[in-house]
């Protein structure tokens, strides 16, 4: 779930928000439900149907930035939902995509300097693109993404504070840049500062009152409450919340784990246990959405409640059967979860005493190209052994 942490942490930029509004100029009534009609879609994994919405969007509005921003989603829901950010290909046609989006953009506020949804709508497309450029470790430019994410924001919100969906953007600033810690804080304390606790009430305040965003306010919500050793930790509501979502979209396998990883974080393992192999079953049976390539994902989750109860046993079957999906096919791209899972399985035998072995696996995961951060918390488990101390930890991979 960790997926979401992008505008705030590389931007600076001040504007005073309480300077006296102008007039916005309003989203068309036709485009505004067909875009919403086109996010829908994209939560529920009917992703022909989103394209569908948005290429009409782009008939009908192809100078408005929105419909070209939703183009460019539905092929990030793609790499997000579908493909759990391991397909490079997808993430090249995604860049290339949003790339069009924010030269359309910019030419339309060029035109319409008043127009709040364009502001964000821009600092949207710039959000995203600093996210596909953190998954590829292109720090600076992630940086300068951020910084014009966060700037667009703000700006449709001086234009008009009521613009209540630009609150995402502002909330993650203010969340994430006033949660840095370490040497980044360090860094980053000439750059930015933020107030988390603004940042998770102007979130609420998405949650709430949000037309686009306020399903995205809810899911980084629940992130931030599952979040292990967060001031704001409150993982029975992200169980509440979770459960309540699985309903909305009872076929949706995201939703369907984030109500996995809010009952384990919850400590009701059993539970947890009992909904991923639920999960299991759907991918195994072709349940419609729950693709083959999420096993691996489910597989270490399963591992993972058999680790924090020292079920090592039971634990090592199920992070083995995730990693061994690494060798299925040897063209493929390797996935996130299964090479995380060979980690885990390190772990284990870590806690089962075979250092050796264990030193084998992370050394083996260490050959994977690091796409995805993993190696900072390998290289701490060649140095020290996994240790019962770390239990549980969080569910997801870093």
């Amino acid at each position: 779930m960790k997926k979401i942490i992008v505008l705030a942490i590389f931007s600076f930029l001040a504007v005073n928000l309480q300077a006296a509004a102008v007039t916005s100029e309003p989203l068309p009534d036709e485009l505004r439900l067909l875009s919403k009609n086109g996010i829908d879609s994209i939560y529920a994994v009917d992703l022909p149907e989103a394209k569908k919405n948005f290429e009409l969007a782009v008939l009908k509005y192809p100078d408005h930035p929105f419909p070209h921003f939703g183009i460019a989603m539905t092929k990030w829901a793609e790499l997000e939902y579908l493909e759990d950010e391991s397909n490079p290909k997808l993430s090249q046609e995604y860049g290339a995509l949003t790339d069009d989006a924010i030269k359309i953009a910019l030419a339309w506020i060029k035109k319409h300097p008043n127009d709040a949804n364009a502001y964000m709508c821009m600092g949207g497309m710039y959000g995203l693109r600093a996210r596909l450029a953190v998954m590829q470790h292109r720090w600076i430019k992630a940086y300068f993404d951020g910084k014009k994410a966060i700037s667009n924001t703000r700006k449709s919100l001086k234009v008009d504070p009521e613009v209540y969906d630009a609150y995402l953007g502002l909330g993650m600033y203010e969340y994430y840049a006033g949660t840095l810690s370490g040497v980044i804080k360090i860094l980053a304390r000439f750059f930015l500062s933020g107030d988390a606790k603004q940042g998770v009430e102007y979130l609420k305040l998405c949650k709430e009152k949000g037309y686009f965003n306020s399903l995205a306010a809810e899911l980084l919500l629940i992130e931030i409450f599952t979040e292990p050793g967060n001031q704001f930790r409150d993982p029975k509501t992200a169980v509440k919340w979770s459960a309540e979502l699985r309903k909305l979209y009872p076929l949706h396998p995201q939703m369907h784990f984030v109500q996995i990883v809010s009952l384990f974080e919850d400590k009701q393992y059993e539970a947890t246990r009992a909904e991923a192999l639920e999960y299991l079953k759907r991918v195994e049976t072709g349940v419609p959405a729950y693709r083959k390539n999420y096993l691996p994902r489910i597989l270490t989750a399963i591992g993972a409640t058999y680790l924090v109860e020292k079920n090592y046993g039971e634990a090592l079957i199920y992070f083995q059967k995730a990693a061994a999906t690494l060798k299925e096919d040897p063209k493929a791209h390797p996935a996130r979860w299964a090479v995380w899972a060979l980690v885990r399985v390190g772990n284990t035998l870590d806690l089962k005493g075979e250092r050796a072995k264990a030193v084998e696996l992370y050394k083996e995961a260490r050959t994977y190209q690091d796409e995805w951060g993993f190696y900072e918390a390998i290289d701490a488990y060649l140095k020290k052994p996994f240790s019962e101390f770390a239990l549980p930890g969080p569910l997801p991979p870093p």
